[in-house]
């Protein structure tokens, strides 16, 4: 009797527990591009063996041979019909290794026709990893089985290292009770791939390229290969085959008017608690928000759920790995979250589709229902959205009950913006008695020129410069255009507040075409054009610190004619290298800066306190040398650090790698601190750098722009260095002592202004 009961226990927990490989069978059956009318089954054997797979309607029955003897076999049954459930099994040569026989387990169940409804899993992640243990991955499975979904979407890592055979055998045993009647859609993770030798083109054939799409119901599914993403961007790019591909599916007609796509990929886009990949937030989010995908499925060890531009992204990582929980980041909040193992169950009408995250415990973690965006108009309030995310809200208001107008105000950080205000604005509107509600767009955001160009659509503007004001009817460009225009408009408004609100435009309140204003804003720029902006930029005032360094620096080094020109070359190209780099990633490195303002305040402090220093010094050693003591200066390097400072002057070739690698330093430090130089022709070329088809040309801008930026260091370098000999300079300096402190004293301090203004300590 006892002997009975373990027998009954035992095939109970058989049941609930994922089945060891069928005798003869290394993997499989499992079901793969399971259509209306069609399904491959395929399975692997220990040994080569001819197959057969017969599919049963009733009592009746089809049968298709795979007749070469294989290991693997994925045999294609066809003539089936939609939304309909068969019986199948699978019978090898020798007659001994079979599965599915009297087995209703082993079904096909084809893809239903638009329209219907039906239900699909979704899980990531369900390799063991740091467990050590198949077990989360096989509760996951019981459960998920009970569901019996039509069909898995699997996030990738299915293995912990994907060139090891046994550990695909091992995914296989685990998920054969699911497998065998649910049709499985993979995608690939970096552990699957384990490096290029991963074995699943293997047991997925459609792997080997990495992406796919197929329909259900009506319902567009794309399975796309993005895994390290955050390590490399070049198979991820807007010129890449995947991405073309995808523009080309998500773009035709009956995708577009499909109740719903689908997009499920490894990498996540959008992520709080984990590592999201910055190339396809700025590459696919927008093809995805263009296209009205409904939900992208990503992996990463737990769930989350949130919403970009109307787009649902869902985080499934928890149906096998160790769990992961990171800090949350506040740039991308979620709307809910779970540190649990889970699965996804979808379920499909012809008008909704509701999302549910499940755990092992079949609790319900997180539920959402989703409307079909296909019958969507073109969304008018994308921009809006956009503009309310990504701008800054400011108000200026001379005295309370003030009438208030509304001003868009689009600049990068120069110093005329920054005295715009926090000096002239302020002014203006106590001057006329109003309000100003002013909404920021810091130029040198991912994101904000698309703004920009949208608000100059708005207001049939393409040509304004930076920085840019939107009042009323009136959209101003530069500086001379805002002194002149804008306290018009601020006397216009204060004479008939009502009617002036009335009248006016709201910038983002239609749609654009943002990517052509941008394409035609770059074919508008000529090498002329170019060169010219970038000799403006470089004797912009802003500009003026890497001149004041450069002649400081040359000063200091002094020595002969040759030493003067190895540094002051060294000192230029690092201007010229740094600022060309900066170009070609320019809002990745804002976001660097951006992200440690504590450290670029203390760097700005550090200098200020220096460079006050050494003017106040230098202006008491030019008093002291008008009074005849030169001997008595404050600045003066100790004895023996002068003697080395003209032994290395005088060895210079021994020691030009530290002269020169100082000249290189100093280049490069300046030059992170002057981006504010940059114009508004710089920002049509550095938007560009990523597009595909203008990424050579725009290159090629950049180069040119940053050629004639450097001009003006050039021309004071040859001045100094051809001008006047470092010999002479120094026989003039050493009878004139004391005008050389002053000119010392007024360097330092134009510098301390300078640095000031970047810090906004001056109104």
């Amino acid at each position: 009797m006892k002997t009975i009961h373990y027998a009954i226990l035992l095939t109970l927990l058989c049941g609930l527990s994922g089945a060891a490989a069928l005798p003869g069978f290394t993997a499989g059956p499992y079901l793969l591009n399971v259509t209306t009318n069609s399904a491959v089954v395929a399975f692997h054997l220990e040994k080569a063996l001819a197959a057969k797979v017969r599919v049963f309607n009733g009592t009746d029955w089809m049968e298709f041979d795979s007749p070469q003897p294989s290991t693997s076999h994925f045999v294609e049954v066809h003539g089936l019909e939609p939304d309909f459930t068969y019986d199948y099994e699978v019978i090898c040569a020798d007659g001994m290794t079979q599965a599915g026989l009297g087995d209703k387990s082993f079904q096909i169940r084809t893809a239903c026709l638009p329209g219907n409804s039906f239900s699909f899993a979704v899980y990531g992640d369900p390799r063991p990893g740091d467990n050590q243990t198949t077990r989360y991955h096989q509760e996951i499975m019981n459960q998920l089985t009970r569901e019996e979904p039509l069909f898995a979407l699997v996030l990738g890592d299915m293995v912990d290292d994907g060139s090891r055979g046994e550990l695909w055998r091992q995914f296989f045993d685990v998920e054969s009770n699911l497998l065998r009647r649910t049709a499985v859609y993979p995608v690939l993770g970096d552990n699957d791939f384990a490096g290029g030798k991963g074995l699943y083109g293997d047991y997925f054939p459609s792997l080997e390229k990495g992406y796919y799409g197929f329909q259900w119901g009506g319902v567009y599914f794309f399975g796309l290969q993005a895994w390290g993403t955050r390590q490399s961007g070049q198979s991820f790019g807007a010129d890449s085959e995947q991405y073309k591909w995808l523009e080309s599916e998500l773009s035709s007609a009956a995708a577009q008017s499909a109740p719903f796509r689908v997009v499920f990929l490894h990498d996540p886009v959008f992520i709080s608690r984990g590592r999201s990949s910055e190339i396809l937030r700025r590459v696919w989010a927008p093809l995805f928000e263009k296209y009205k995908v409904d939900v992208v499925f990503a992996s990463w060890h737990m769930y989350e759920r949130s919403m970009h531009e109307g787009v649902s992204y869902i985080i499934s990582g928890g149906a096998g790995a160790e769990l992961i929980w990171m800090d949350p980041d506040p740039m991308y909040p979620s709307q809910a979250e779970a540190r649990q193992y889970h699965f996804c169950k979808v379920d499909v009408s012809s008008n909704m589709m509701t999302i549910s995250a499940i755990t092992t415990d079949r609790t319900v973690l997180d539920s959402i229902t989703l409307m079909p965006r296909s019958q969507e108009q073109l969304d008018s309030g994308l921009m809006e959205r956009a503009a309310k995310r990504l701008g800054a809200e400011m108000i200026i208001e001379p005295q309370p009950g003030c009438p208030q107008v509304p001003m868009t105000f689009f600049s990068t950080d120069c110093l005329y913006c920054r005295r715009l205000l926090n000096h002239d604005l302020p002014r203006w509107a106590a001057v006329n008695n109003v309000s100003l509600k002013i909404t920021y767009f810091d130029l040198s955001q991912e994101g904000i020129y698309d703004l920009f160009l949208s608000a100059g659509m708005d207001f049939g503007r393409q040509d304004l410069d930076v920085p840019a004001i939107f009042i009323g009817r009136q959209a101003l460009g530069g500086q001379e255009q805002i002194d002149s225009q804008l306290p018009q408009e601020l006397q216009e408004f204060k004479e008939d507040p009502k009617s002036y609100v009335e009248q006016m435009i709201t910038p983002f309140s239609n749609v654009h075409d943002t990517k052509s204003a941008k394409e035609s804003a770059f074919n508008a720029l000529t090498l002329g054009v170019v060169l010219t902006a970038g000799l403006l930029d470089g004797i912009n005032p802003c500009a003026f610190t890497t001149v004041i360094l450069l002649i400081s620096y040359l000063g200091l080094v002094g020595g002969g004619r040759r030493q003067m020109v190895y540094t002051g070359s060294v000192f230029t190209a690092a201007v010229f290298i740094t600022y060309f780099i900066i170009g070609l990633a320019f809002f990745g490195f804002i976001k660097v800066i951006l992200k440690g303002p504590i450290f670029v305040t203390i760097v700005n402090a550090a200098l200020l306190i220096a460079v006050a220093a050494l003017a106040f010094f230098s202006l008491v050693d030019f008093v002291r040398c008008l009074k005849g003591n030169p001997r008595d200066m404050t600045l003066q390097l100790p004895e023996l650090l002068k003697n080395k400072i003209r032994q290395r002057i005088r060895d210079f070739a021994r020691h030009k790698t530290a002269v020169l690698g100082a000249a290189f330093g100093l280049g490069v430090m300046v030059t992170g601190m002057e981006l504010a130089c940059t114009g508004q022709v710089y920002l049509p070329i550095i938007t560009m750098i990523s597009e595909p088809t203008h990424r050579l040309a725009a290159t090629g801008y950049l180069l040119s722009y940053n050629a004639a930026f450097i001009i003006p260091l050039i021309a004071v370098f040859m001045l100094t260095v051809f001008g006047v000999s470092s010999q002479r300079l120094g026989a003039f300096f050493g009878r004139r002592v004391a005008l050389v402190k002053l000119a010392l004293a007024l360097l330092f301090i134009g510098m301390g202004v300078l640095i000031a203004f970047n810090m906004g300590l001056f109104q």
